[in-house]
């Protein structure tokens, strides 16, 4: 047999795939002129989400809100609030089952549950 036979050759093993291809590619650039504010504003959410910038800028052109990956401790006590309210609401309901007038309470917690969430949401009506 000569060596330019290649039967005789052992089949060459494939390589097992590496990275899994992306679902989209990125192959176009912009650039961008922003103010110092703006990308400080860019550069603060940046950080605070763990994303990249152009992740962030993506996501807004998406439509996608850009949130912010822990809340301040103001809103964490002010969720805390919330889940007491919701607790004294559950009670009153119970209560009102059980023929006891709570209407001013419950309507007083619930006062209190809309002024928290408008606190929490600025930009509700």
């Amino acid at each position: 047999m000569s060596s330019s036979d290649s039967s005789s050759d052992p089949p060459k093993k494939k390589r097992a795939p590496g990275r899994p291809q992306a679902l989209f590619t990125y192959d176009e650039t912009i650039q961008i002129r922003l103010n110092s504010v703006q990308l400080l504003e860019l550069d603060q959410k940046a950080i605070e989400t763990g994303r990249s910038r152009s992740d962030i800028i993506r996501a807004a052109l998406a439509g996608v809100q850009v949130l912010r990956s822990q809340p301040t401790p103001e809103e964490r006590e002010q969720y805390r609030q919330l889940v007491k309210l919701a607790t004294n609401l559950n009670q009153l309901i119970v209560q009102a089952r059980v023929g006891q007038d709570v209407q001013d309470q419950a309507r007083t917690t619930l006062a209190q549950v809309q002024q928290l969430l408008n606190a929490l949401s600025p930009t509700a009506p």
